[in-house]
């Protein structure tokens, strides 16, 4: 099968003895077959494929490259750098976010989205993964893969959270997706040894001896609280839930009216008495967290009115400006979304300081963004702390980062990590030229040709918005996570160390306006 030529193969032929291919070479322990597998799938690209086969190749090069990985052996479970495990999500990704995807049957989508969501899961972004196993449900609801993964995904998400109820919460949801794994109308893609099965119950079992869930479920009360005082308020915190958009935890529950409060915050921080000697102000990074939570809801702010305004404001009333007759797009909505995604995408650069910061890297400041604060300076390699460094959620944090493009590092997994980056550059530095959305099929010369910037339509720059605000919403989760596990760990290791606490009290809802003096 390795040997044999696809060249007078049509392609679903050519694309059916791939996908054989990479299935036997697994079966029989055979990594030249997956190298073999990668490369006819490479010359399969180049034909001219329809929509659907061209997500199928996608889907059996993830495939390949899981062969590939699970032949090599596990490793450190602990490793950061995983090179097949960094190919089969950039597959995957772009196998779901292909035209033909919508093409598949339904139990090929539930298998792509299933498979990214617990890679995603294993190397720690387990809160992309909770979104992907939920696609997968959307499509089939009792698809048994998803609600074990998702099961387990929350389990130990739960674990990770300072709040007594929302871990009890999760803990709930684990346990009653992995019980439905196990349920007789449970939809399996294919067969699988009793033992997992076993496992899952396992799983379940354990979750129900670690609470009582009966009275988790009649308190937990998701959907008791009001979402606001106004209509506007209501209908604003009722897009952010179902976009799951609110730095709360269980938001990725679902859009529960219980989660439409942003009150995730940093765990308690430890510091040695001459760490900031004179000074008796809460550590720095309360302060900068707290910055960097009023920049996200702002910016998601902006977003959500620039989305949602249809109407000529009167800031724009008397603006003289010229039509271009290509069709633009100039107005305080546009200008509202356009801020929007800047701030979200730079408050990754943000995170990316306070990890240098907290983590005491040692980096030069002003060269620090989220790709590269890992990387040995000005090098493509890992900093030797990270490669086996034992913090989940700070691991997931470094993989999200890896959604970005970089100039020195190219390396992805995010599909269209380069158009992100285009977009923020063009929005920085550039010319980024908006037109409108129905017009843009019909425009015959791609606008912006003489080399001032980049031209795109109003709906891709509020599909992209949206993607690079969950990506910062993403993170500002992890990093706070990833400082818990850090502060647990400082506590294990020097029990013996005498603390004197200091206490922090919230913010007022009054004080937060602009200071009238």
């Amino acid at each position: 099968m390795r040997e044999r030529s696809i060249a007078r193969l049509d392609d679903e032929a050519a694309l059916d003895h791939v996908g054989t291919l990479v299935d036997a070479s697994l079966d029989a322990g055979f990594a030249r077959g997956a190298d073999r597998a990668l490369y006819l799938l490479d010359e399969l690209a180049k034909r001219a494929l329809t929509e659907k086969q061209g997500a199928v190749l996608e889907y059996y090069r993830a495939n390949a490259w899981s062969t590939k990985e699970h032949l090599a052996g596990d490793g450190n479970p602990w490793a950061w750098e995983h090179p097949e495990r960094e190919q089969q999500i950039l597959a995957l990704s772009r196998a779901a976010a292909h035209p033909g995807f919508v093409e598949l049957d339904a139990m090929r989508r539930c298998q792509v989205l299933t498979n990214r969501a617990n890679l995603l899961d294993r190397i720690g972004r387990f809160i992309d993964a909770i979104e992907g196993w939920d696609g997968a449900l959307r499509i089939i609801p009792r698809f048994a893969m998803a609600q074990a993964n998702r099961g387990n995904g929350l389990k130990h998400y739960g674990a990770l959270l300072e709040d007594d109820r929302a871990r009890a919460i999760m803990l709930l949801h684990a346990h009653d997706g992995l019980v439905a794994a196990n349920s007789p109308d449970a939809v399996y893609d294919s067969v699988y040894p009793a033992s997992l099965l076993r496992q899952f119950s396992d799983a379940a079992e354990a979750c129900a001896q670690a609470g009582d869930l009966e009275r988790i479920r009649a308190l937990q009360d998701l959907d008791g609280l009001p979402l606001g005082r106004t209509k506007g308020e209501i209908a604003y915190r009722r897009w952010c839930l179902e976009r799951r958009l609110f730095l709360n935890p269980l938001n990725d529950l679902g859009p529960h009216a219980t989660a439409a409060l942003d009150d995730l915050v940093l765990p308690s921080i430890t510091e040695a008495l001459n760490e900031r000697p004179g000074r008796f102000t809460p550590p720095p990074v309360i302060g900068f967290y707290n910055q960097m939570k009023q920049e996200y809801v702002s910016a998601r702010y902006m977003l959500y009115e620039g989305l949602n305004d249809v109407r000529v404001h009167f800031s724009d009333r008397g603006v003289q400006l010229f039509d271009t007759l290509d069709y633009p797009l100039h107005s305080l909505a546009t200008e509202r979304i356009r801020a929007a995604y800047r701030i979200a995408y730079s408050l990754l650069d943000k995170v990316a300081f306070l990890v240098d910061h907290y983590w005491k890297l040692g980096k030069v400041a002003d060269r620090i963004n989220f790709r590269n604060v890992w990387m040995v300076e000005g090098k493509p390699r890992l900093l030797d702390r990270f490669k086996v460094y034992e913090n989940r959620p700070l691991r997931g944090l470094y993989w999200l980062s890896k959604e970005l493009f970089d100039d020195q590092l190219k390396r992805t997994t995010g599909a269209d990590a380069r158009e992100l980056h285009d977009i923020r550059n063009a929005l920085e530095h550039k010319y980024l030229q908006v037109h409108e959305g129905w017009a843009w099929p019909l425009m015959r010369t791609p606008p912006c040709s003489e080399g001032l910037g980049l031209a795109i339509d109003g709906d891709l720059l509020e599909a992209k918005s949206l993607r690079v605000m969950k990506i910062a919403r993403s993170a500002l989760i992890q990093l706070a996570l990833a400082i818990g596990v850090e502060e647990r760990a400082k506590a294990r290791a020097e029990p013996d160390i005498l603390h004197a606490s200091m206490s922090l009290l919230g913010l007022e809802d009054r004080r937060k306006r602009r200071d009238p003096s």
